[in-house]
């Protein structure tokens, strides 16, 4: 089990602490004994393999101006690492969006005692599940299109370039939501015939 931390270590073996919060989190997203909805049931990863051999990447922000380029150049450099990079461009790009909504609406209170926003990427031999915890209990709002405004889109780009994304509130406080990919391998495999014409 590898894990990448905030501070000045690049790449860290997970600590006891570290570990037992991103297990807690991804349990919350998708409790025991859940499959992760973007997979085939054939591409379920087994208990083992769910926490085994799973690779977790962690990142935490506060209110950044630059905290969506750190987000994205973080996956980036994390998803290469993994030899994921084929998704890389699009996985950073929703996590670009999810970072910032979570910065601009997860943050916009003062809350005490303070709690940053959360990246967490965990990555399997062909899935990766992008999540951004916040301590907002507010719902992420997925609204129509308005091609005049300038904001307001974020949800629109994440649900357009993962495989299936979604949230849940986490405990004590707040939310985690989340976008799923597939490494191309199992895209391709998952794609039958029909689906090509």
């Amino acid at each position: 089990m590898t894990g990448y931390r905030a501070d000045s270590a690049s790449l860290a073996e997970a600590d006891n602490d570290g570990w037992k919060l991103w297990q807690t989190i991804l349990e919350q997203v998708f409790p025991h004994g859940t499959r992760w909805p973007w997979l085939p049931l054939e591409d379920q990863p087994s208990e083992a393999e769910r926490y085994d051999s799973l690779r977790v990447a962690e990142q935490e922000f506060n209110r950044e101006i630059l905290a969506a380029r750190t987000a994205r150049h973080f996956t980036t450099a994390v998803l290469r690492g993994w030899s994921m990079s084929e998704i890389a461009d699009d996985a950073a790009l929703a996590v670009c969006e999810l970072v910032t909504n979570a910065v601009r609406h997860g943050l916009s209170r003062p809350i005490v005692p303070p709690c940053p926003v959360r990246l967490l990427l965990f990555g399997s031999y062909r899935a990766l599940l992008c999540v951004v915890t916040d301590p907002s209990d507010e719902p992420p709002l997925l609204r129509e299109p308005d091609y005049v405004a300038e904001t307001g889109r974020g949800l629109q780009v994440v649900a357009g370039v993962s495989e299936m994304w979604g949230w849940t509130p986490i405990r004590p406080r707040g939310k985690a939501v989340w976008a799923g990919f597939t490494s191309g391998k199992a895209r391709m495999e998952s794609i039958t015939p029909r689906d090509l014409t």
